[in-house]
């Protein structure tokens, strides 16, 4: 089993440094589609700040309450872990855009896959007409089946509304490898200051993820500093997916 991938790695890439930046003058609306409270913040949370501070409306739309992501013996209830993560997702929000709308789709942790129908239907009426939207979603190749099914249904809506989608990695920066990233595909938002800051205490509202719950120091934080160090830095990237709408007037010829 090959040893996970560095934050360093990454950014000592050749390409890492290289990709275009990511424009956001044109959309008049952003979307976020998190699996799990936290994917939000990590994978996201840069681009929410900045746009919100640009004055676009940001929704968020939230797959499932991560009730799975701590088992019962560490202390938590599923009813109880699904609370408190909702709780600290909010308060991540209130860090990148207060007053965000978050809509949750109940779907259960570990099974976005077995509802991906529903979950892109649901997408798809929240769209609406988003010929101005931007939609930024899981990687469907990100290697968590929630994350790669959040990535699929958010493709399907996007293209069924005309939305502009890009797709953001979480585990594949610490899973995957440098070589085989679609840095051809890939944009980056740098973030301004005050951005970054607000993306570092979105994180930090995700207690329960990052260390070991008060009283209990046998258990392991499902977000270690390892992983945490890719989110750190002051870039965000994005797998830019080509949405194809189609033409209006080839179709009535």
């Amino acid at each position: 089993m090959r040893a996970p991938t560095t934050s360093a790695e990454w950014r000592s890439h050749a390409h890492y440094a290289r990709v275009p930046e990511l424009d956001l003058t044109p959309y008049r609306r952003l979307v976020v589609v998190s699996a799990h409270p936290d994917d939000e913040s990590l994978g996201a949370g840069g681009l929410i700040a900045t746009a919100y501070a640009r004055g676009i409306p940001v929704y968020v739309v939230l797959l499932t309450a991560g009730e799975a992501s701590q088992s019962p013996s560490e202390g938590y209830t599923r009813h109880a872990l699904a609370t408190l993560r909702l709780a600290e997702m909010e308060n991540a929000l209130a860090r990148l855009a207060p007053d965000t709308p978050l809509v949750f789709l109940g779907a259960p942790d570990g099974g976005v896959a077995d509802c991906e129908p529903q979950v892109t239907t649901s997408l798809t009426e929240l769209l609406g007409d988003a010929s101005a939207t931007l939609v930024a979603a899981p990687w469907r190749r990100d290697g968590h089946p929630d994350h790669d099914a959040a990535g699929r249904a958010a493709a399907a809506a996007a293209e069924a509304s005309g939305a502009t989608l890009v797709e953001y990695p979480v585990w594949f920066w610490s899973e995957g490898d440098p070589s085989t990233a679609p840095w051809e595909d890939m944009v980056c938002l740098t973030l301004g200051a005050d951005a970054h800051d607000a993306k570092t205490a979105a994180i930090q509202c995700h207690a329960s993820q990052l260390g070991p719950r008060p009283g209990r120091p046998d258990q392991r934080p499902t977000l270690p500093g390892r992983v945490l160090a890719h989110f750190s830095g002051a870039h965000e990237h994005f797998v830019a997916t080509r949405v194809e709408v189609p033409d209006p007037l080839a179709a009535a010829g």
